[in-house]
């Protein structure tokens, strides 16, 4: 039975002479080789199922700390390696995973297969920009300094801006609905929700019957997650503003970074302890779900966190900016 612990190591690569013991050299390439594998959504072997040790929910698999520097779209590829320094937002969608760093001022794609990360944009970056990369592969970053929600093609060519004067003051989060395409963006000044269509107008906006103090947004199976700054809570809302549910009112400190899976499970990153608390969502309603468990806590090492900044889910993989410890946590959903 293979440990989940051999497989614990970061991705950041190292140097070594040639001439090395063969049987090291033989474990280090099968160890890269299992590693690309999992990166790239392919599935494991499945462990022997154990009743009295239950796998955890989230099994921590690797960190990402750096790569190698790509190939881009403008030219041949840069020799050289990019240490991340203080990653701040992701998202991801089938191999490509996009990443704001602003330690180095950049947003990144990277590549999961080839395990190599790429300048996506030479946009100028802070902290509280979050990202988003949609159905049809575009990219969209909010912006909450320049009061627009940027878009651009999966190359990283700028496609129009999503603006709209008089309601969008401070976006905060974007999401795509995937049954209708259109386009929703969080408001964190206005608190409230402003769908655009395919072109990029306005076609509504929404604003929660009760008050919110938003300051992060997904979409998923139940309609709208917020992160419920105010509350200290996430809410979960209809396409209408109607409160449906709540999670976390008697769990979360400081509730921030938020990612659903297609499933319903809802993590929430809380910057009070440092911890990932997960629920799983109510479906039809009803009282604020139970913690079904929680990781991390402060520190430095594997997994613990220093600022939750960012959280993702795509697939059976987790991503968790750790960003004053440079690095993203990378762990699989076990169901």
């Amino acid at each position: 039975m293979m440990s989940s612990k051999l497989i614990n190591f970061s991705l950041q690569r190292k140097s070594h002479h040639s001439g090395g013991e063969p049987k090291q050299g033989y474990r280090i390439w099968l160890l890269g080789l299992l590693a690309a594998f999992a990166l790239a959504g392919c599935a494991m072997p499945d462990m022997p199922y154990d009743p009295a040790t239950p796998r955890p929910l989230l099994q921590r698999w690797t960190d990402l700390t750096g790569a190698q520097t790509g190939k881009t779209p403008l030219g041949p590829p840069s020799a050289g390696y990019i240490t991340l320094r203080r990653p701040t937002a992701i998202s991801s969608r089938n191999n490509d995973v996009y990443l704001i760093d602003a330690g180095l001022n950049q947003i990144f794609r990277y590549n999961r297969f080839q395990q190599t990360l790429i300048p996506f944009t030479n946009l100028s970056v802070n902290a509280e920009m979050s990202i988003y990369a949609a159905p049809d592969l575009s990219v969209y970053i909010a912006d909450p300094h320049s009061s627009a929600v940027l878009h651009f093609t999966s190359d990283g060519t700028p496609l129009p801006p999503l603006v709209s004067p008089g309601n969008l003051a401070r976006p905060v989060a974007v999401a795509v609905d995937e049954r209708n395409g259109q386009v929703l963006v969080a408001d964190g000044l206005f608190d409230q929700f402003i769908f655009f269509n395919s072109m990029g107008m306005t076609t509504s906006v929404v604003r929660p019957q009760h008050a919110l103090g938003i300051s992060a947004m997904t979409t998923g199976p139940d309609g709208i997650y917020v992160s419920d700054r105010s509350g200290r809570r996430v809410v979960v809302l209809d396409r209408n503003g109607t409160i449906r549910y709540t999670l976390g009112a008697k769990d979360l400190g400081i509730s921030g970074a938020i990612a659903v899976s297609q499933d319903n499970m809802v993590f929430v990153g809380d910057n009070f302890d440092q911890t990932i608390k997960i629920y799983r969502g109510q479906g039809n309603g009803g009282n604020d779900s139970p913690l079904l468990t929680k990781i991390g806590g402060f520190g430095t090492g594997p997994g613990s966190f220093n600022g939750i900044t960012g959280l993702a889910v795509d697939g059976n993989q987790f991503y968790a900016t750790d960003s004053q410890n440079a690095r993203v946590q990378i762990m699989l959903i076990n169901r």
